[in-house]
């Protein structure tokens, strides 16, 4: 049974500007299939250009809006239409102003922006103090895959699954990354070029030490912050919760370990980039499951990855960089046999959806 379609999230890298506003769902309406990620998530067309968006943990005020073309400025208050004002600053607390041209989103408030009338965001935007966690120097930016045996890539051809495909992306891109992790598995040349194999990816380890199927098998918490955060990752790519699914079938409980694993995370790596994965699909059968094990376990993954877009929330509203992916609508044509892991055409897509994310962060 499919059961798990989620609406997609809101994307929150800006692509003009090369930096992340953190604090909503990444993967936007194009985002989600590998395409280019919307600002602000379903923003609504502006009037003659630049949206605003209301913020939720920004701490500063936007800066100077571009005059419009037509009507009169609007200030801190609620979506008015505006003309020719020049300076149209974004103020703390109210509800999204309507779009005007270049008005810079507040961090805490509604951008009361200066131009012609234009729709208001509709979907909520937010608006956050931008920053890029990539080295601006020339260097790879060092990316940390972290979760289970689907970031290690079981089950793909070359034993990468989204890696080697994320890799490729970027080198065709003539992009530089790297990847780091304690463990290494995966092909040595990706696209002619020296392939970083490295990975924080455990075959059948939960979110928490206890909650495993199998004896012997550990949580990826215990790993923060070392050795998964010795390198300094500066994007973390967060893809856990399979192995809790069929042994503990309790959605509400891995929402708030994997809450309490992002804020480890954010406080061990404040600069880096978390981005939070809605878990993949599990199919209607599954190898030594019967059909009612897989419902209940289907039931407890669409309560998990339901509640992830405020665990993302959460932690931009405690100035975290945390954005949001949605996994979740993969289809399940794209899934092994073991209706667990992906093939490799789930694997390609993954790797679509985690590049959309970063894409505009990556240096060349």
């Amino acid at each position: 049974m499919r059961g798990l379609r989620f609406a997609a999230l809101a994307t929150v890298v800006a692509a003009a500007s090369g930096t992340v506003a953190c604090g909503a769902d990444s993967s936007g309406s194009a985002g989600a299939e590998g395409g280019s990620p919307n600002a602000a998530g379903h923003a609504g067309s502006g009037g003659a250009g630049g949206a605003a968006g209301a913020g939720v943990a920004g701490s500063s005020s936007g800066g100077a809006g571009v005059s419009g073309s037509a009507g009169n400025t609007s200030g801190a208050g609620q979506a008015g239409a505006s003309t020719a004002g020049s300076a149209g600053s974004s103020a703390a607390g109210g509800n999204a102003g309507e779009g005007g041209t270049g008005g810079i989103s507040g961090s805490g408030g509604n951008a009361g922006s200066s131009g012609g009338a234009g729709a208001g965001g509709a979907g909520g935007s937010v608006g956050s103090v931008s920053y890029n966690p990539c080295p601006t120097n020339g260097s790879p930016c060092k990316i940390l895959p972290f979760g289970d045996s689907i970031t290690h890539g079981v089950k793909s051809s070359d034993d990468a699954g989204y890696r080697s495909r994320l890799f490729k992306l970027a080198v065709a891109a003539k992009q530089k990354v790297t990847f780091i992790g304690s463990l290494t598995n995966g092909p040595t040349q990706v696209s002619g070029q020296t392939f970083p194999r490295m990975h924080e990816g455990h075959a059948g380890w939960t979110i928490d030490p206890g909650y495993s199927e199998f004896s012997g098998y550990g949580g990826i918490s215990s790993l923060v912050p070392s050795p998964a955060l010795d390198d300094k990752p500066q994007i973390v790519l967060l893809h856990i919760g399979t192995n809790d699914l069929f042994p503990t079938k309790d959605g509400a409980g891995m929402a708030m370990r994997l809450d309490a694993l992002v804020e480890k995370i954010a406080d061990d790596a404040p600069t880096a980039l978390i981005v939070l994965a809605r878990i993949t699909p599990v199919g209607s059968t599954n190898t030594g499951h019967t059909q009612d094990q897989v419902a209940a376990t289907n039931a407890a993954q669409t309560l998990y990855n339901s509640k992830i877009p405020a665990i993302v929330q959460a932690h931009v509203a405690k100035g975290q960089h945390v954005i949001g992916v949605d996994m979740s609508q993969m289809p399940l044509s794209d899934l092994t046999t073991s209706s667990v892991h992906p093939n490799d055409q789930g694997y390609a897509y993954m790797a679509g959806i985690w590049y959309a994310a970063i894409k505009d962060l990556l240096p060349k």
